[in-house]
């Protein structure tokens, strides 16, 4: 286990206290006066949270996002608010997930394989043709086993990831048609810094390239690389169809983004906090689910509107090609691979 992330950061305590006051104060004691309390109220302190991400403005991520902010800022009558900030403003989301530690970020949507880093459990995301389909994953994440493995990688990691906004298959986008094995011979494809996407590659025959993802698009238009894998959305909204207009459904991978929060602070939260922003999460998850599915067609359909040519590839063979990867995993790993599996 990498585990970086265990008591380095004391002075977050501090930070993190700050951001703690929910409710107002009830006056000194001394006074029942309605004046009093109205003072009070109104000089109650509230709370900015900011949140950030790299997809773009009109992606699901983002849209989660703003529904969130909408939400905790009613429920708690306006004593919380969320900033948004799209696009990689705050920094690439590795940046990002630095700053949860220092607190210059509050919350960051990213995957649990953006977790690697930190903790080899976290390689579980990055686990190449674990999942038949969206309810096998369902099955999966929905169950007593998904939220075990979310709570240890919060151990190991320092990550709290709250909810579970699932983003469709993975899949291949590329300046180039790819059905085949033969095809991926040497491409040159963007690929997370994690250490699971960078050998299930390398297994395919492709020569991955760790890329910040707010780098990707410049990439694939100077040819510096003809490929990424992300799901169909990220190919819509952040514009990657027009440098890139083949897509393999390859749907190698299965996968959430989540709330990410810093460990810490998450539980150093009252109840009330706790319970305000684990409801609001709640419902953007469920919503976010519903919408996931609903438009994946409608994502598919506006690609293909505008000259993106989709392909089918052999299963079994990049299955086969990839089987490498799992013997490497992370003992504990291999053993939610073997739990998943055995359903």
């Amino acid at each position: 286990m990498k585990n970086r992330m265990k008591n380095r950061c004391a002075l977050f305590s501090v930070l993190a206290a700050s951001a703690l006051v929910l409710t107002a104060c009830s006056g000194n004691g001394e006074s029942g006066s309605q004046e009093g309390a109205t003072e009070d109220v109104e000089s109650a302190e509230s709370v900015t949270w900011r949140l950030g991400h790299s997809y773009g403005v009109e992606s699901l991520e983002n849209r989660a996002a703003e529904r969130l902010a909408a939400s905790i800022e009613e429920a708690s009558d306006g004593q919380y608010t969320i900033e948004v900030f799209p696009s990689s403003q705050l920094g690439s989301w590795e940046e990002m997930q630095e700053g949860l530690e220092l607190g210059s970020v509050d919350i960051v949507i990213e995957s649990i394989g953006s977790l690697e880093r930190y903790t080899d459990l976290a390689g579980i995301e990055g686990v190449p043709f674990l999942y038949e389909d969206a309810e096998d994953y369902f099955r999966t994440w929905d169950s007593e086993l998904g939220q075990e493995m979310i709570l240890a990688i919060k151990e190991d990691s320092g990550f709290y990831l709250a909810g579970q906004m699932y983003r469709g298959p993975r899949v291949l986008n590329s300046t180039m048609p790819i059905s085949t094995l033969a095809d991926a011979e040497g491409l040159k494809i963007r690929v997370p810094n994690q250490e699971t996407y960078i050998r299930t590659w390398q297994a395919l025959g492709a020569s991955p390239t760790p890329l910040s993802f707010n780098e990707v698009f410049s990439a694939l238009e100077q040819g510096a690389i003809e490929a990424q894998e992300n799901p169909v959305n990220v190919a819509r909204f952040n514009s990657f169809y027009e440098v890139a207009p083949y897509i393999a459904y390859t749907n190698h991978l299965y996968g959430s983004n989540h709330f990410q929060v810093w460990a810490e602070t998450y539980d150093g939260w009252d109840e009330e906090t706790r319970n305000l922003f684990d409801e609001s999460v709640a419902e953007v998850s469920e919503w976010a689910r519903e919408t996931s599915i609903k438009e994946q067609d409608e994502n598919v359909a506006f690609l293909e509107e505008n000259g993106v040519t989709f392909s089918e590839v052999d299963r079994e063979k990049w299955v086969e090609a990839t089987s490498e990867v799992v013997e490497d995993a992370d003992p504990q790993v291999q053993a939610w691979i073997k739990q998943i599996r055995e359903g």
